[in-house]
């Protein structure tokens, strides 16, 4: 497919007429391509009732007739002193496609004064035709051309030859008009030009547009070796509008059921994962697809294949070994490994996710086995859009994306990060229903700073220094640009595991253009505030009647931070009596202003109290006194027994969450917690911790897993074809998870819903997403729907097997 955007087809200056006789010209708005919004230049369609004559389509236009357009009048005389000629600068709108646009706006080219003679026979006469050219490109830029032509009356009355036009085909075409080209059904009206001038026109158009594809050409070359030439090349005004060129895909999907029965052999569905069934095949289905004995004669149904698949599970004892054996499933037999991670979500999601998954990236190289998502690297920078033509699949509307640079809590793994991309989308599909053929998981490989790494033969990554400033910017917009280019506006991109710095950055910068969020900044704080009002009914209190300390100053804690300060702002505080509430406490101490020992970043000085410099977070509960404690800096035993055991001497029920993972980073655990509060905590964590008895009581302590989050919104924003994601969206989404917590789950120290009903959760999540988008004017997809749970319901992944011939009726 190409990527031109051409003024004209390269091969076909006008490709039809409308109704009204006016020259439609290709654009992004009446192309036939596949691809909406593409113009495809050598894209050609059958034109009935048009010669081909030299490789051009041969029209013709009668005297008499007019080009609708706008036209700028200019008087000329020209020629003898029997005849006066008025000449028009005519405006020819190629991006028009409206069949009545213009439709007065016939104006004569060419009027004669009565002189006794004809100015179409008069030998002294001469036509000066001048026409404006104005071509209006699908991403609103604007080319003009000039074209001026002169003819004395000799040429205008010139014969033609019959191999020109064959007049015969058509009664209606004028025989007496010489080699003026006519169209019959043209209006009435004046004449254009003759065949000289009509020829020099379309050479001109020709002319035109090869120049300006050299010139767009040039533009493209980006210098490997230059840095400079790249710059110089992304500041001319053509190229950017090569970043906002016509896209692959525009807008609005369809069901996203893309299959296509009568191309896939029985061989595909037999080894292809996404139609694979093993041994499920039926005896008839083997044997009219070709498959019958490539099989061991059992049948089996699918709860039995996932209990074999838990069966070879419980075989293994390492967890690793058990991840390694899952993913391998899912490229084998996809449908299955949905199945097998559905039948029990709260033991299987620990293994694909955390915190398994970061085990597995700390040894990606060792355990990589077979492709999987897309790895661009720092050499690809200026070809990032041809990359990514690279992936088979071209309806893909979820997206999430790693540099590597902050795996976790485990640091800079580089492209050894790409377990967290795969993790993530396969809770997608698992979670919210989200077909697996519509994700792609990609790792922006710009090097790494990890020497190990650098230095293990086994490192599958780019050997070099991590990429920084404005290079790695450069790269990065690339990418957004490209992915919009080839996927469209609303396909969601996920930002994952970024270092704290870029991470800000790159959510401030594309937010408010580009279907996207930080999950590590949006989706941790929307599940820690979900807890937050979860924790509020047993306390029954508001959160703005509480004072929030934070351990950690990161991406998940100013997330955090911030959305609590927007649910304390909706429940009636002004913002600086709101930040009065919430105290960050990072390596160096308390966030004060004008901290001696410095440290504060633009983000970090936004929650900055007035107070006296605090060097311990001991120190800061003592003094600040907090309601609630949070842990998001990946210390490990960070909340020891003195912490805790001063949050119980200042809370009747303190609020303890330790949300950093792995859990080998969190910063305390369950039982930890409620032994050292006395069992009066309410307590909950990001890595998942087994009941806990204490004084004959058991504790069910929740997981404020993001995986409660991010699913169920990214479903939503799919569902509704939101083009952006507003802040508003995670605390609505919080506040939804919140309203589904149970009595039951509160009684039993839970503070969210059991994993099993996750799904159920992220349903409920997409539903109150799609109305908030709805009544916000967000949604993109119309009508709007009137059942919007059955609607949401229907665009979801199904697990059972489908049909792999066709169905069968009677004729």
């Amino acid at each position: 497919m190409g990527n031109s955007s051409s003024i004209c087809a390269e091969r076909n200056a006008i490709r039809n007429f409308d109704e009204n006789g006016t020259p439609v010209y290709p654009t992004a708005n009446n192309s036939q391509s596949p691809s909406n919004g593409q113009i495809t230049p050598l894209h050609t369609h059958h034109n009935h009732g048009k010669e081909r004559e030299h490789g051009y389509y041969k029209t013709t236009i009668p005297v008499g007739s007019s080009l609708s357009g706008s036209t700028n009048n200019g008087e000329s005389s020209n020629g003898c002193s029997h005849c006066q000629t008025r000449t028009a600068d005519v405006h020819l709108s190629p991006t028009n496609n409206n069949n009545n646009h213009n439709k007065n706006a016939h104006t004569q080219l060419t009027e004669s004064q009565s002189c006794g003679c004809s100015s179409r026979v008069c030998k002294n006469h001469t036509t000066t035709t001048t026409t404006t050219l104005e071509y209006e490109l699908s991403n609103f830029a604007k080319l003009t051309t000039r074209i001026t032509t002169q003819s004395s009356a000799e040429v205008a009355t010139s014969t033609d030859t019959g191999t020109d036009r064959d007049t015969s085909s058509n009664p209606n075409t004028h025989t007496d008009q010489g080699d003026i080209a006519t169209v019959s059904d043209l209006p009435k009206g004046l004449p254009l030009s003759s065949r000289h001038h009509w020829n020099q026109l379309q050479r001109s158009l020709h002319a035109l547009h090869h120049q300006q594809q050299q010139q767009q050409q040039q533009l493209r070359s980006y210098s490997s070796d230059s840095r400079t030439n790249l710059e110089d090349n992304m500041s001319n005004p053509v190229t950017n509008l090569d970043k906002y060129a016509q896209r692959d895909r525009l807008g609005i999907w369809g069901t996203g059921d893309n299959e296509v029965v009568g191309s896939i052999s029985g061989f595909a569905r037999l080894f292809d994962k996404r139609y694979s069934k093993g041994l499920a095949f039926t005896h008839e289905e083997r044997q009219q697809l070709g498959i019958h004995g490539l099989l061991p004669y059992v049948v089996r149904e699918a709860n039995e294949q996932v209990e074999h698949c838990r069966a070879l599970l419980d075989r293994l004892d390492q967890d690793l070994d058990k991840y390694m054996y899952l993913i391998n499933l899912s490229e084998r037999h996809e449908r299955l490994f949905y199945k097998v991670l559905s039948s029990d979500i709260g033991h299987m999601m620990p293994l694909v996710y955390t915190p398994t998954v970061g085990l597995a990236c700390q040894r990606y190289s060792l355990i990589y086995q077979s492709a999987k998502g897309m790895f661009i690297s720092i050499k690809d920078k200026g070809h990032i859009y041809d990359v990514l033509k690279n992936w088979p699949e071209t309806d893909i509307r979820a997206i999430v994306v790693t540099d590597g640079e902050r795996i976790l809590g485990l640091g800079d793994l580089g492209a050894n990060g790409m377990g967290i991309p795969v993790g993530k989308l396969s809770l997608y599909t698992a979670l919210a229903g989200i077909k697996p053929s519509q994700c792609l998981p990609i790792t922006l490989d710009v090097g790494t700073n990890t020497e190990t790494l650098l230095e293990d033969p086994l490192y599958i990554g780019l050997r070099e220094r991590r990429v920084t400033g404005a290079v790695y910017d450069e790269f990065v917009d690339e990418f957004m640009h490209a992915c919009v280019r080839r996927f469209g506006q609303n396909c969601l991109i996920q930002f994952e595991d970024f270092a704290n710095a870029n991470a800000f950055k790159l959510l401030s910068k594309y937010r408010d253009s580009f279907c996207t969020f930080n999950d590590d900044i949006q989706g941790t704080a929307s599940v820690a505030v979900a807890g937050l009002l979860a924790s509020l009914k047993i306390k029954k209190t508001q959160l703005s009647d509480n004072t929030l300390l934070f351990l950690g100053a990161g991406e998940a804690a100013l997330g955090i931070a911030n959305l609590c300060l927007m649910a304390m702002k909706a429940e009636g505080l002004s913002e600086e009596e709101a930040k009065t509430r919430i105290w960050m406490v990072d390596s160096r101490g308390v966030i004060v202003r004008d901290r001696p020992k410095g440290g504060l970043t633009e983000h970090k000085l936004h929650f900055a109290q007035l107070h006296e410099p605090i060097d311990t977070l001991a120190e800061a509960v003592r003094k600040v006194r907090p309601n609630v404690l949070i842990g998001a800096a990946a210390q490990g035993g960070a909340f020891n027994q003195e912490i805790l055991e001063l949050m119980a001497d200042i809370n009747e029920t303190p609020i303890i969450f330790a949300l950093s993972n792995p859990t080998s980073k969190a910063e305390c655990t369950a039982e930890e917690a409620y032994t050292h509060t006395k069992g009066r905590c309410i307590f909950a964590s990001g890595s998942p911790f087994a009941p806990v008895t204490y004084n004959n009581k058991k504790y069910y302590p929740g997981q404020g897993n993001n995986s409660y989050i991010f699913p169920g919104v990214a479903l939503g924003v799919l569902c509704a074809g939101m083009l952006t994601i507003p802040e508003e969206v995670f605390l609505v989404a919080a506040e939804r998870l919140a309203e589904i917590v149970s009595k039951d789950d509160l009684a039993k120290g839970s503070l969210y819903p059991p994993l099993n009903s996750i799904v159920s959760c992220s349903v409920a999540i997409a539903e109150k997403i799609v109305e908030y988008a709805y009544k916000n004017g967000l949604a993109t997809i119309r009508p709007e729907p009137a059942n919007k749970l059955a609607f949401i319901k229907a665009q979801m992944y199904d697990l059972d097997y489908q049909r792999s011939v066709p169905a069968t009726y009677k004729m």
